[in-house]
């Protein structure tokens, strides 16, 4: 039993390691587990923790967990998505086909299954997805917090009212998994974060998908085996939530994984172990061996001396993150650069290409493109005529007219591929317009809307986080569709609109979820009693961008137009099916979960 740890003194630190059990009639490790860091094709770097706990006998559960973490890690280090949630889910559902169609071919593995618990880290952000019974636990100071639900019988007839919690205890299905990797041609893949336990809806357990990290967190990624109830104590778990804590606490991955499956087997585990720890850097600890040894007050010093040390550099911190570039009075029909990181250019029909530069005036004209290059690069553009827009990481925009008032009164944007989220709260009677080259429009009169233009989906997708967006067809006409706070719609180039959905927040991460006009869940207490408590929506001050424009007078826009092809970027389509039940045993059964009455549960089909 050695466990593997990789440790970067800037990057996220993990360690892996899976055990058989403490059980003699255990002859195989059916369990696979595994974390790397990585670039994607997309260019994001990226943790990846997966843990897999697989089904069915003869091998063709290890096979089928082998699969899934092998499989996983490498669908995400070829995607050139930049949609987290979407890339996780779509890795898990081609999983789930190889693993569906290997059990087809042989009437042994028939039943073979896994289950699957994802998590990723990006910058500061985490983004989980869970099929099945494994779970993803968040270790804050003193607080073990689940972030995944259990796809059991249990579980799922709880929430749906029918029965008591009393009833569902004494009833013998209480633990089929009613999801796994490969029992079915589709899988229904959780992409929540229940920060609430699953008292949440799951519109806002979606919404909490980028859930912003602290210094010194720990994620915890483990198969049912490490918190399962004992079988010879029924009211305890192999591993107590507060022993997550007390275990992981000042020790590095490696001593964690360790120490988390020895208190199992100690206590005589009949199930296979495997645990995956996650430590994000940063945070100020206290090594635990150093506590018995100096005692509480030299412990103080050592926190005092600490802060002595630490505080003049936070101190230079504060003052440079205040900085802001010096705003510039906006003459009609010009953009303002005032934030870019990474990348960007402009092409211009009069003055061709050149890079893009904070405090840079982009004239507005036909043909005149604002380019962002690469999965980590960003900018933020004040507008002459008021409005804030935000170009997110591989976004080609071509900035057509800006809105000068009463007799010029539409701001055009041609988003030819990318994402963007625009914010115009500003007392103005313009409007903006965002067209896509599909013939996709969405337009905004006052409020925040992001819209993403996707050439490899061959939609436009639009999200209206506040005030009132809509959307519609140049060539299919028709009255056109409303949007109200919250919703999220997309256009087809056929005109097709599809129903209406939440709006996906994590899409707009970046510049950090643009100034905070889109709301994320961000770490708020270290006091909180419990994770939903520690979750709270902020926003980010985003100081002046400029001042509101004089009557300088512009210069004609160019007339000549040089359109630059429009490149690849990511999809966001997502399809979400149910999928049958499977035994306590771990061999899937095709028994449906009950809809009727609690006297017909009663008695489970065999």
């Amino acid at each position: 039993m050695t466990a593997s740890s990789k440790v970067s003194r800037d990057k996220v630190q993990l360690a892996v390691l899976s055990h058989i059990g403490a059980s003699p009639r255990r002859t195989l490790l059916e369990d696979r587990c595994q974390a790397e860091t990585f670039t994607t094709a997309g260019g994001l770097e990226m943790t990846l923790g997966v843990v897999a706990d697989g089904i069915g006998g003869e091998n063709a559960g290890e096979r089928a967990a082998e699969v899934t973490v092998n499989a996983v890690i490498d669908h995400c280090q070829r995607s050139s998505s930049q949609d987290i949630p979407l890339m996780l889910e779509k890795a898990l559902k081609a999983e789930n086909e190889q693993v569906f169609a290997d059990a087809r071919r042989s009437r042994r593995k028939r039943n073979m299954g896994s289950t699957a618990a994802v998590a990723a880290i990006v910058g500061d952000r985490l983004y989980v997805a869970n099929v099945g019974d494994s779970r993803i636990y968040l270790i804050r100071g003193n607080k073990a917090s689940p972030l995944t639900v259990d796809h059991t019988w249990e579980h799922e007839i709880l929430r749906s009212g029918k029965l008591t919690a009393e009833e569902i205890a004494r009833h013998p299905r209480k633990d089929e998994i009613v999801r796994s990797i490969g029992y079915d041609a589709d899988v229904l893949v959780d992409l929540g974060v229940w920060v609430k336990g699953g008292e949440e809806s799951e519109t806002e357990a979606h919404s909490a998908q980028g859930m912003q990290l602290k210094p010194g967190d720990r994620i915890v990624a483990c198969s049912d085996g490490l918190i399962k109830t004992r079988h010879d104590h029924p009211s305890r778990h192999y591993v107590e939530d507060r022993e997550l804590v007390s275990l992981t606490k000042g020790r590095s991955p490696k001593q964690a994984v360790e120490l988390l499956v020895k208190c199992a087997l100690e206590r005589e585990v009949d199930d296979n172990v495997s645990v995956v720890v996650l430590k994000v850097p940063g945070g100020i600890e206290i090594p635990r061996t150093l506590l018995p040894v100096f005692g509480v007050a030299s412990v103080a010093i050592l926190l005092i001396t600490v802060g002595l040390v630490l505080l003049p550099k936070l101190q230079r911190s504060m003052i440079d993150q205040g900085s802001v570039p010096t705003i510039p009075l906006l003459p009609s029909g010009v953009a303002f650069v005032s934030n870019l990181t990474g990348k960007g250019e402009v092409l211009s029909p009069s003055i061709g290409r050149h890079d893009l530069k904070v405090e840079d005036l982009v004239a507005s004209g036909k043909g005149v493109f604002v380019i962002i290059h690469g999965g980590d690069s960003y900018a933020r553009l004040g507008l002459a005529d008021g409005s804030i827009l935000y170009l997110g990481p591989t976004t080609q925009i071509e900035i057509r007219t800006i809105a000068e008032g009463p007799l010029d009164p539409e701001t055009i944007l041609l988003l030819e591929t990318g994402i963007i989220l625009l914010d115009r709260r500003s007392d103005s009677a313009t409007s903006t317009i965002v067209r896509s080259p599909l013939g996709a429009v969405a337009r905004l009169e006052s409020g925040v809307m992001g819209a993403i233009s996707s050439q490899d989906e061959q939609r436009l997708d639009v999200d209206c986080f506040s005030g009132r967006c809509e959307v519609f067809h140049e060539t299919y006409g028709g009255d056109g569709i409303s949007l109200e706070t919250g919703q999220h719609i997309w256009v087809n180039p056929m005109g097709d609109i599809s129903p209406m959905d939440a709006t996906r927040n994590h899409l707009y991460s970046y510049s950090g979820f643009c100034g905070g006009l889109v709301l994320t869940p961000t770490a708020s207490s270290e006091t909180a009693t419990s994770i939903d408590q520690q979750l709270t929506l902020t926003r980010t001050p985003l100081g002046p961008l400029f001042v509101p424009p004089t009557a300088v007078p512009t210069t004609p826009p160019p007339t000549r137009t040089r359109t630059p092809r429009p490149t690849p970027t990511q999809t966001f389509t997502r399809t979400l099916t149910r999928t049958p039940t499977k035994t306590p045993t771990r061999t899937p059964t095709r028994t449906p979960i009950p809809t009727d009455t609690p006297e017909s549960l009663a008695s489970p089909t065999k």
